[in-house]
């Protein structure tokens, strides 16, 4: 037998996978969010809640604002958000003593969000300082 002639083995090369475009998808990935991204800047309401307790004299004087789930109530009176608006206004919050410019309020039974910040808004928009008022524990 003539030699039986053996092929060399060629050697196995092992896939790589072309890593050289990520770097390129993920500078493209970052321009698309960064592009698509809403840049939005949240508002809120700063309240100045006084600290201390009133004296009677202080709570009789003070303007009262109670929130009974959707009702707005003005020192015993129903009012819109507008009303109350232009009440504050007429009370010139803006130019008093801040002993005078605060607004008690109270929010009883359940009461939508909305509705709590629309009078909060509305009560530090006009100049006045708000006191939350809580109803007593149960002892």
């Amino acid at each position: 037998m003539q030699g039986h002639r053996r092929r060399p083995r060629r050697k196995m090369r092992t896939p790589e996978i072309p890593v050289g475009s990520f770097s390129d998808i993920a500078f493209l990935l970052i321009i698309f969010f960064i592009l698509t991204t809403t840049l939005s800047q949240l508002s809120g309401v700063v309240a100045d809640i006084p600290s201390g307790e009133k004296s009677e004299e202080q709570k009789q004087t003070s303007p009262t604002v109670q929130i009974q789930g959707n009702r707005i109530v003005w020192n015993r009176e129903d009012v819109s958000v507008r009303q109350l608006r232009q009440r504050l206004r007429d009370m010139d919050m803006a130019h008093r003593k801040e002993e005078e410019r605060i607004v008690v309020m109270e929010a009883a039974g359940s009461v939508e969000y909305q509705t709590y910040y629309d009078v909060m808004a509305t009560i530090s928009a006009s100049g006045g300082i708000i006191a939350i008022a809580r109803e007593a524990e149960a002892k």
